[in-house]
């Protein structure tokens, strides 16, 4: 919701690409007392570690809006 709110409210055109969508990019992440985690971001490939106790640590994949086209 935070990342839709902040396309939403993003109007300057310096700021966003020829479809609209911003030039930039967010990423938030969260762990509440139980131990559950997550993350978000605007673009694709936004990642984050875990490691919940066990003997090896993990890369995982944020929550998105928009998938980000392989540049050229």
């Amino acid at each position: 919701m935070a990342c839709k709110r902040i396309v939403e409210q993003t109007k300057m055109k310096r700021l966003l690409d020829e479809s609209g969508r911003p030039k930039f990019g967010v990423n938030f992440y969260a762990i509440n007392k139980k131990g559950e985690y997550g993350g978000a971001s605007i673009w694709s490939g936004a990642r984050f570690a875990v490691n919940t106790g066990e003997k090896k640590s993990r890369i995982e994949e944020c929550a998105y809006l928009y998938k980000r086209e392989a540049r050229r």
